[in-house]
């Protein structure tokens, strides 16, 4: 899907895009999934080329942030959910040349659809296209920071689940939660660090304003208090992970302590039913009229005996 923004009154106005001079009073070209037409429409209206898809996987640094004749570009992971609440990252490319924002990127996201709403009352400064990229990344962090909100929020409710350490079916799904947790967490330091680098890029290699120099040091010291928070809840997973580890050994043991009592209890029974199974001709208490009962007896009191052996010594 090809879209178009252009500046009108310091705000950015979409274009229908039914004409071909449309494209060239645009700031912000935006493209998601874009057919081959729209891709050819662009290269022949504005002389722009289009980053591929093999070019957007890679994870270089030279083929992430560099500058040519097509102009600066910047491939930067932006956060998703997708339909089933999977968490991933997807690479956007952006490019700025001749004073116009392209976006290339292959699914729809949080990040860019906030900023379509709030572009529509909001005013822009300078109204250049380093503003416009610069406010996707402040989008960008404002979604990451809610992203850490809500992993502190779920931790706290999965730290009481087991810290109780009442194991069932709501444990094993707050472990399965836990694990989650930690993939949403590393993807969002993914992010952060990679919008880290390419905002220094930006500000070594783009002839920025003033006005969006500062912009882009604030962001950066945005996500440089961010990635603290993104560390210490790290943290707070593999605490957690750690302690429902440690009930599940203890429960663990427990059974196994439950067995070993069993079978050291019922061994001094076997042992005498076993003497009087055997089939030897001369055994006198075979002959005794209280043989049977006595033998019962026996068996009982040798399975008490160490029983209340094991309860007094407390390893009951």
């Amino acid at each position: 899907m090809l879209s178009a923004f252009k500046l009108h009154n310091n705000r950015l106005s979409r274009l229908e895009l039914d004409e071909s001079d449309d494209l060239a009073s645009s700031l912000w070209v935006d493209l998601v999934e874009p057919e081959e037409g729209e891709r050819e429409r662009v290269q022949t209206e504005l002389g722009q080329s289009l980053a591929t898809r093999p070019e957007l996987d890679d994870i270089e640094a030279s083929a992430r942030f560099f500058e040519d004749e097509d102009g600066l570009h910047i491939h930067s992971f932006f956060y998703y959910e997708d339909a089933d609440d999977h968490a991933g990252n997807s690479t956007v490319a952006f490019t700025i040349r001749d004073g116009r924002l392209y976006t290339l990127r292959e699914r729809e996201l949080p990040a860019f659809r906030l900023y379509r709403m709030r572009a529509r009352n909001q005013t822009l400064v300078d109204g250049n296209a380093y503003e416009l990229l610069l406010d996707l990344f402040e989008t960008k962090i404002e979604q990451l920071a809610d992203e850490i909100e809500n992993i502190y929020s779920d931790l706290e409710a999965l730290s009481r689940v087991i810290m109780e350490g009442q194991q069932g079916d709501e444990y094993d799904a707050a472990l399965s939660t836990l694990a989650e947790q930690e993939d949403i967490g590393w993807k969002v330091r993914l992010c952060l660090m990679d919008t880290q680098r390419a905002l220094n890029f930006l500000v070594r290699k783009a002839r920025l304003p003033s006005s969006q120099l500062e912009q882009a040091r604030e962001v950066l010291r945005d996500i440089e208090s961010l990635l603290p928070h993104n560390e210490s809840l790290f943290q707070k997973v593999n605490f957690l992970m750690q302690a429902a580890m440690g009930f599940i050994n203890i429960e663990q043991n427990r059974i196994i302590k439950i067995f070993s009592v069993v079978s050291v209890v019922f061994l001094p029974p076997t042992l005498v039913a076993s003497s009087y199974g055997m089939n030897f001709e001369f055994m006198p208490e075979l002959r005794w009229s209280f043989g049977y009962p006595g033998a019962i007896a026996l068996m009982i009191i040798a399975g008490l005996a160490p029983y209340l052996y094991f309860k007094r010594k407390n390893w009951l």
